[in-house]
């Protein structure tokens, strides 16, 4: 017996992560002049320019606590529910909280 064919529009990853994937102006270089230091905080904030590194988007505005800092990434502590969860993102994605 064969599923039922969906009728409509697919609910999938493309309507969920519309509003958080749309571009709106160009943005400058001064986000890779910024340095983290472990333990400090930063806000997680998908930039739909950058495609590398993308976190989800069910991380998206979540504070997280880095532990970690690469070169061109930065690995960061997200409480997400109960648990902590690791996060390994691009530097395009993150800002420092309260800036």
């Amino acid at each position: 017996m064969a599923t039922k064919k969906t009728s409509g529009r697919s609910h999938g990853f493309k309507h969920k992560s519309r509003a958080v994937m749309t571009k709106k102006a160009p943005r400058g270089v001064s986000f890779l002049l910024r340095e983290y230091q472990e333990g400090q905080q930063a806000l997680v904030i998908i930039d739909p320019r950058q495609h590398k590194g993308l976190p989800h988007r069910r991380y998206h505005g979540k504070v997280g606590v880095v532990t970690h800092v690469g070169r061109r990434s930065v690995t960061l502590s997200v409480k997400l529910g109960d648990k902590p969860k690791t996060l390994i993102t691009r530097l395009d994605h993150i800002k420092p909280f309260g800036v």
